[in-house]
């Protein structure tokens, strides 16, 4: 707990104390003009620290309302911490404070001096100028920048394109940062009764507070009625936000361009009488005109959203035979790609089929068109199924070999989600082998415990560690043994003879990583495509500071070999602007385009040290050269790629190894002769 409570915590106690009787939460958000979820969240705090001072009591009666049983000594010592409070600084970290900065300069019409960002956060102007580092950074991903001129100030320069998808970037990130949401916000309104996301409306209204937001919502709800078309919520808050920032630039007269062919191409869809007649509205209601180019922006936002049906599998024939045959050749290819990547037969899920070619429609549409989608759990799906999103990774070839468009890892996410979905219905229990010295006593006591705790886990045997080389791997999927044991085809989870909670539920975790639970083949392990790797593109224990010059120099050497061109690399880079391709926490598999591949092959870094690649620390790097036809390069490569991925003591084996030929022979399970 702070020594002092914030500057509105102490208004809020200060309001309690003064009131003989109970208040409501009603009152007391007026009062202070915040919404009623802060005001709670603010309780919250005071009640955690008035138990911790023992100062008072809070009292919460529901209908009645809230106050604060205190006697007058404890009356001074609050009224005293109150006044604290009025010169309480919060202090921000770093990436913070780059947001706010970021927010700031989007938001102002006119430059901002340094000195004046300084005051606002409270730290010195050789703390701004450092952050202006890392935003320039950040806008350099819209070919943004960052003017300075000495006595004047800071502003961003750039494209208009690149500034509103920044804003929209902007938006998405702000929803999720609480800190910010007190930092940036003057007052908030009282939660609106909004098919807008609550956390994407306060921030439309905090950056764009002279433009009434549900104003527009009304035009897109009459909009899907009128013109019998229905946006999910995520789809529904991207297009809203995108005419909130158009009217906002429009009024500044600052309007978008757009390519004459393509405004022609998406003038002859449905999508584009749609968003006419919504441009209509928004001239009417917002007294502006609104050109050509923005309703084709418009368009693309609905061709780019998520249509919200429902189908059942008796529906199978009429979803397909509405929906163009690239995109059911697409979904085909990918599902075919993944089955084999994780040795699971997807041929009879047709609702991974249906899923999947309704949703790749306005995936390719976005893509196409430069549009983002935020994918809310993206963090989630990395983190607690890091083997179905790096397998869905290898998509990404079939992207560019069918639309030659690139995908991004927000896109890879939502791809994950349908493949989990998939695995899940298989609905099949972890196989298991239970191990101990002998077979018997301890270890059958062991088996019975394990079944009884982990609903999903069928033990299958139990056995000695001797009996172990006996039983065919493809019969099961993992060991539990109460022994150290090494076995190089299956996932070894060793746990106490007494099996405690902590086992249960380490167990339990690796069961739920749902890919961790369709076991690889022997001859993914066994069988590897020798010929994508080789001694001379692996580089052991690489000393740089950046992702970048890790792709120059891996690209360089696949250059040198024969394997690339040059613009391959230049491919590579781009890609990584576009999104990052880190895969787990230390692995990263940055790709160039195919059609600058030669012939295909991986080169390899373990690093020095670890560098940044978007939100992860990565010390083990693979570039992928893939040529797309070559299929069975692709799919052999990301098979043993991702039971490579799976294993850490395998990562761990290859970061240590600071001998090219032997990181070769761990990635070909080729044994050295010594060993």
């Amino acid at each position: 707990m702070n020594d002092f409570l914030n500057e509105r915590c102490g208004e809020i106690l200060d309001i309690l104390i003064d009131t003989n009787k109970p208040i409501t939460i009603d009152d007391i958000s007026k009062e202070i003009s915040v919404s009623n979820r802060t005001i709670r969240n603010d309780l919250n705090k005071i009640q955690e620290y008035l138990e911790a001072t023992d100062k008072g009591e809070l009292i919460k009666k529901p209908r009645v309302g809230v106050w604060i049983k205190v006697d007058s000594e404890g009356k001074r010592f609050l009224k005293n911490v109150i006044l604290k409070s009025k010169n309480y600084i919060q202090p921000f970290s770093p990436e913070k404070r780059q947001l706010y900065i970021i927010k700031r300069l989007l938001q102002s019409n006119d430059s901002i001096t340094m000195q004046l960002l300084a005051d606002e956060l409270y730290v010195s102007r050789v703390t701004i100028y450092k952050d202006l580092d890392e935003v320039d950074e950040w806008l350099d991903k819209y070919d943004l920048k960052l003017k300075r001129r000495q006595n004047y100030g800071i502003e961003i320069v750039g494209n208009e394109k690149g500034w509103r998808k920044a804003t929209a970037d902007l938006l998405s990130i702000l929803k999720d940062e609480e800190e910010l949401k007190d930092m940036l916000s003057d007052t908030q309104d009282i939660k609106p009764n909004s098919r807008l996301d609550y956390e994407n409306y306060m921030q439309l209204k905090e950056l764009f507070p002279n433009i009434d937001v549900k104003k527009i919502e009304v035009i897109l709800n009459e909009a899907e009625d009128d013109m019998d078309f229905l946006l999910s919520d995520e789809a529904f808050d991207g297009l809203l936000a995108h005419i909130v920032i158009s009217i906002e630039r429009l009024k500044q007269k600052k309007d978008i361009k757009m390519d004459k062919k393509q405004l022609d191409a998406i003038k002859k869809q449905k999508e584009f009488e749609i968003a006419h007649s919504i441009s209509k509205r928004i001239e009417d209601e917002f007294n502006i005109k609104v050109p050509e180019c923005e309703i084709g922006y418009i368009s693309l936002h609905v061709l780019g959203s998520k249509v919200q049906r429902s189908y059942n599998i008796k529906g199978t024939e009429d979803v397909l035979s509405n929906m163009d045959e690239s995109i059911i050749s697409l979904a085909k290819d990918i599902i075919s790609l993944i089955g084999n990547i994780l040795s699971v037969d997807f041929s009879g899920d047709e609702k991974l089929l249906i899923g999947l070619v309704l949703h790749l429609r306005p995936t390719i549409n976005r893509l196409k068109y430069g549009l983002s989608l935020r994918n809310p759990i993206l963090k989630e799906i990395k983190t607690n199924y890091p083997s179905v999103f790096g397998a869905a990774w290898a998509t990404s070839v079939l992207f560019e070999k069918h639309f030659g468009v690139k995908v991004n890892e927000e896109e890879i996410g939502y791809i994950a989600i349908h493949l989990g979905a998939a695995l899940e219905r298989l609905n099949k229990n972890t196989r298991a082998i239970v191990v101990c010295s002998s077979g018997i006593g301890t270890a059958q006591l062991v088996a019975v415990k394990l079944q009884k705790s982990i609903s999903n886990l069928q033990i299958v045997d139990v056995i000695s560690a001797h009996d172990l080389n006996k039983k065919h791997p493809n019969n099961f999927d993992i060991i539990i043994s109460t022994i150290p044991l090494k076995y190089q085809l299956k996932q070894v989870i060793q746990i106490n003879p007494f099996v405690n909670k902590g086992d249960i539920e380490r167990i339990k975790r690796y069961i739920s990583n749902i890919e961790n639970t369709k076991h690889f083949n022997k001859d993914a392990i066994q069988n590897p495509m020798i010929e994508l790797f080789d001694k001379e593109l692996i580089i052991p224990n690489l000393d740089v500071e950046s992702k970048e010059i890790v792709i120059k120099k891996l690209g360089n050497i696949l250059v040198d070999n024969g394997y690339v061109n040059s613009n391959f690399i230049k491919s590579a880079l781009e890609r990584e602007k576009i999104t990052s391709t880190a895969v787990s926490e230390r692995v990263a598999i940055p790709h160039g385009t195919h059609d600058n591949v030669n012939k295909s092959g991986i080169a390899v870094a373990t690093l020095k040290q670890p560098v940044n690649w978007g939100e992860n620390k990565i010390d083990t790097v693979f570039l992928l050269a893939l040529k797309v036809s070559s299929p069975s390069y692709t799919k052999s490569f990301f098979k043993r790629f991702y039971s490579i991925l799976n294993n850490e003591e395998v990562l761990d084996e290859i970061r240590n190894s600071k001998d090219g030929c032997k990181i070769y022979n761990i990635l070909v399970r080729k044994d050295d002769d010594n060993e």
